[in-house]
């Protein structure tokens, strides 16, 4: 059934030029997330346990493929920036396109986004001394979130003037939203362990000591332990920065494009299979997906993409603050 939000499929007003370029770049994005997959090590731990870990050396044949994709989207980029330059000069859709989330809607903004992280990649490992980026580092962090501040600037441009379609509006029933939210909290913070995350690490003997999360602790404490003004710009991109530029691609994005095309269960479980890859963390694949789960009912439920931010964010802070 339609909604207000639910917004129909349409084509934009992008031309096949432009879609064809952007085809490349999408699967590309997808491609260098199954190529980070493809670094990671289980390695037995002390008590028995697979600890996951980030191998130091991926191998030559993975180094020659993310190179391979890296020079495939620097080429296919070039196309794709040239149709979109040639569309916005004879006044065609380009980056704005119609009123409608759309299948071109995700693929053209994922285009963006790998070009943008590619192009990223480039200049930091040719042109910027790694100092720069020193670990407890306003810097550091801003490296380490820089694919959300990509998403920010993305959405900023391709969905301007179309924010009710994402999600930006008044919520159905603000009052039961607000109380979802705590209760969805509450599950998260004090249940989700106990029948989610310890469950499945202990059927596949996993340990929960997980690298990623580790880093972004250290970083934290390394920041405020130098400075109170780092500290806080740090608290800031985790608990503001990330869940808003998250849930507007795979709420605001994926899942309302989804949920309309192939409906609400397909919808939202793929957009939270797809937000728990994208981590990058197979010890909390499980509880990540799940509050994904979470995060989608809550935008389809309420049409609108607030209590998803207000409960991703909030996540966030209390998983920062506990560690402190």
């Amino acid at each position: 059934m339609q909604t207000g939000l639910e917004v129909p499929v349409g084509s934009g007003r992008e031309t096949r030029g432009s879609r064809r370029w952007a085809v490349p770049l999408f699967l590309g994005f997808l491609f260098t997330t199954l190529a980070e997959l493809t670094t990671i090590r289980f390695v037995p731990g002390k008590d028995g346990r697979w600890v996951v870990r980030t191998a130091e050396d991926p191998g030559d044949g993975i180094i020659l493929f993310v190179l391979g994709v890296s020079l495939l989207t620097l080429v296919c980029g070039i196309g794709f920036l040239i149709q979109w330059a040639r569309e916005r000069i004879r006044g065609g859709g380009g980056l704005w396109p119609s009123r409608m989330v759309s299948g071109t809607d995700v693929i053209v903004t994922c285009a963006w986004l790998q070009l943008l992280q590619i192009v990223f990649l480039f200049v930091t490992e040719l042109f910027l001394p790694p100092t720069l980026f020193a670990e407890g580092t306003a810097a550091g962090m801003l490296e380490s979130a820089s694919l959300q501040f990509f998403i920010l600037a993305v959405a900023f441009f391709r969905f301007r003037g179309r924010g009710t379609a994402l999600g930006f509006c008044r919520p159905r029933r603000p009052g039961r939203m607000l109380a979802a939210i705590l209760l969805l909290l509450g599950l998260i913070l004090f249940v989700l362990d106990l029948v989610v995350t310890n469950p499945v690490a202990d059927l596949f003997h996993l340990s929960l000591d997980s690298e990623r999360e580790q880093q972004i602790q250290q970083e934290i404490l390394a920041s405020q332990s130098r400075d109170p003004l780092h500290f806080w710009a740090n608290v800031a991109i985790v608990g503001l920065i990330v869940p808003l530029a998250e849930e507007i691609l795979f709420r605001g994005v994926i899942q309302t494009y989804l949920v309309h095309r192939f409906g609400a269960i397909i919808g939202i479980g793929v957009s939270s299979f797809w937000f728990a890859l994208l981590h990058v963390d197979p010890a909390l694949f499980a509880p990540l997906f799940a509050i994904g789960l979470a995060l989608g009912i809550l935008r389809h439920r309420f049409q609108s993409l607030w209590g998803a931010i207000i409960l991703h964010s909030l996540n966030n802070l209390f998983s920062v603050m506990v560690h402190l």
